[in-house]
C-alpha cells in the first residue's frame, strides 16, 4: 500500500497504481472493524461515475461484509446524495468512492462517521492505523440496496423559491450530477440550457473542477450567447459549485460567500461566518460591513464541515467551491443546493448577478497556482517557506501552510490535502504589487524544489 494515498481528509490517488480493488477490499475490512468498534451495525456506501468506481465499490462492499457489518448500498450517486441518504436512513457511518474534482484516472474514498461528518483527525488516524496493521474483525454482514435519489430530488426542488423566471446555463462536466440534474432544474422556474450533461466518467470534454476557470470556457460562451442570467457548474461528485455572472465573469467562491452572507447575517442572530485561508480580504471586510464575524480556519472541506456543525454557524465555506448552510439545510456541502440558493436571490429580479457583489472591494488576485511536488517532499518545502516568511514578515498565519498578511492582501503557500502539489495564491490592491509577491514566493519555491 502506498501510504501517500492516506491524506489529511480522505484517501485519494491514481488508479490502479495507488488506488485499486485490493486496497478497496482492505479499506472495507478496516472500516467495518472501525465501525463495529464504535458499536455501529450499519454503514452506507456509494460511488461516483468514474470508470473505476464500480469495481472498487464491489471490492469495498466485500471487505465490509467480511467483518460482519451490515451494508446499505446506494450505488452510483453524488456525495450529497450519500449525505442525504445517511441522514434519512439514520446511518451516520459511510464511505463515498470518489476523487471529487480530480482527473478521471484518480479515485479515492471519503470517510464519514459520528454525526454524519467526515472523520476528525484523531479518528481518521485511528482508522488509518487499523488499515495499516491489517488486524480485522471477521463475520458475515448483510447487504441491502437503497435508492433515495427521488427523495433527494424532491427535497432540492422544495428549496427553490424563484419568484421571477431566470435564464440559466448549467455545465455538469459529464460528472455524476449528470444522472439526475435535469430532474431537478427542469422543475424550477427557469429557462435552462445544459452542457456536457451526459454521464461519462472519462470526462471527455473537460475536468469536472468548477474552481478552475479553464473548465468554464464552454459555460461562458453559452451564457454570453444566450444572454443568460447566470451560469452554474458542478464538480465530479456534486458537492462543489462554480458560478459565472451574466457577463461571463467567474464569481469566486469567497465572493459568493459574501453574497450569501448578505442574506443570512441581517436575518439571523448568529452572525459568525466560517471562511478558509484561501479567501480574499474582500470577504472578511464584507462580513464585517454586515456586522458579522469572520472566522478564518485552515483549508479542507472535511474540516470546514465539522467546524460549521460544531461551532456552530449558519454559513461556512472555502475558496475551492464548497459551501455549507445550516439555516435551511443540514450543513453538508451540496453544490446543487448552493446553486439553488443563488437562484433564489436572483429570482427576486432586484439585481443582476454582477450587481450582487459590485459593492464588495475589488482586489487583484491570482487563481490557485498548483505546482507538482512529490508527496514525500512537499511538507518539508512548505516548512522551509514558512520559516522564511516568519523571519521576514510580522503578520504571518500558520494554521495551514503559511499566509503572509498585508494591509492590502496576502501571500498563501500550502501543501495540498488531496494531491501531490503545493498550492499558492496571492492578492493585492494593485497588479504591480501582486506580481512582486507572486514572483517572490514562486522563485523561493522553485529554489527549494531544486535544492
Amino acid at each position: 500500500m502506498d501510504l501517500n494515498v492516506l491524506r489529511e481528509n480522505d484517501i485519494r490517488g491514481r488508479y490502479p497504481n495507488q488506488i485499486n480493488e485490493n486496497l478497496a477490499l482492505r479499506i472495507g475490512k478496516a472500516f467495518g472493524t472501525y465501525a463495529l468498534s464504535k458499536k455501529q451495525t450499519k454503514v452506507i456506501v456509494g460511488h461516483d461515475n468514474r470508470v473505476s468506481g464500480k469495481s472498487l465499490h464491489e471490492s469495498l462492499i466485500k471487505g465490509l461484509l467480511s467483518t460482519g457489518i451490515n451494508v446499505v448500498d446506494i450505488g452510483i450517486s453524488t456525495t450529497p446524495v450519500l449525505n442525504f441518504s445517511g441522514r434519512e436512513l439514520k446511518i451516520p457511518y459511510g464511505i463515498m468512492i470518489t476523487a471529487s474534482h480530480n482527473a478521471s484516472y484518480d479515485n479515492g474514498f471519503k470517510i464519514f462517521g459520528e454525526d454524519y461528518l467526515h472523520l476528525e483527525q484523531n479518528e481518521l488516524q485511528y482508522f488509518y492505523d487499523l488499515l495499516k496493521k491489517g488486524e480485522f474483525i471477521t463475520g458475515k454482514g448483510n447487504l441491502k440496496h437503497k435508492d433515495l435519489k427521488k427523495e433527494y430530488i424532491k427535497m432540492l426542488i422544495s428549496k427553490a423559491k424563484i419568484d421571477n423566471k431566470l435564464k440559466v446555463v448549467i455545465d455538469t462536466g459529464n460528472g455524476t450530477p449528470s444522472i439526475f440534474i435535469k430532474d431537478i432544474f427542469d422543475n424550477l422556474n427557469i429557462d435552462v440550457t445544459y452542457l456536457h450533461s451526459k454521464s461519462d466518467g472519462t470526462f471527455p470534454v473537460h475536468n469536472p473542477d468548477p474552481n478552475d476557470e479553464e473548465n468554464l470556457v464552454w459555460l461562458k460562451e453559452k451564457v454570453l450567447e444566450l444572454g443568460a442570467d447566470v451560469g452554474l457548474a458542478f464538480d465530479g461528485d456534486g458537492d462543489r459549485v462554480g458560478v459565472l455572472d451574466e457577463k461571463g465573469n467567474m464569481v469566486a467562491t469567497d465572493i459568493l460567500l459574501g453574497i450569501f452572507a448578505g442574506v443570512i447575517i441581517p436575518n439571523n442572530d448568529n452572525k459568525k461566518i466560517i471562511i478558509d485561508v484561501k479567501c480574499s480580504k474582500a470577504l472578511e471586510k464584507e462580513i464585517k460591513r454586515l456586522k458579522g464575524e469572520p472566522l478564518m480556519l485552515k483549508n479542507g472541506s472535511a474540516y470546514i464541515e465539522t467546524m460549521v456543525s460544531k461551532t456552530p454557524v449558519l454559513l461556512g465555506g472555502e475558496y475551492s467551491g464548497h459551501v455549507f448552510f445550516l439555516d435551511d439545510f443540514d450543513g453538508y456541502d451540496d453544490g446543487i443546493y448552493a446553486g439553488i440558493r443563488l437562484l433564489n436571490i436572483l429570482g427576486t429580479k432586484e439585481k443582476k448577478c454582477s450587481q450582487l457583489y459590485e459593492h464588495i472591494p475589488k482586489y487583484f488576485n491570482t487563481p490557485e497556482i498548483r505546482i507538482e511536488v512529490d508527496d514525500n517532499l512537499k511538507w518539508e518545502i512548505v516548512n522551509k517557506i514558512k520559516d522564511y516568511a516568519i523571519s521576514k514578515y510580522k503578520d504571518v498565519t500558520t494554521i495551514d501552510g503559511v499566509r503572509v498578511e498585508y494591509e492590502d492582501g496576502f501571500s498563501l503557500i500550502r501543501g495540498s490535502n488531496t494531491s501531490p502539489q503545493i498550492t499558492l495564491r496571492f492578492e493585492s490592491r494593485d497588479e504591480k504589487t501582486l506580481d512582486l509577491r507572486k514572483r517572490e514566493f514562486l522563485n523561493l519555491l522553485k529554489y527549494y524544489i531544486k535544492n
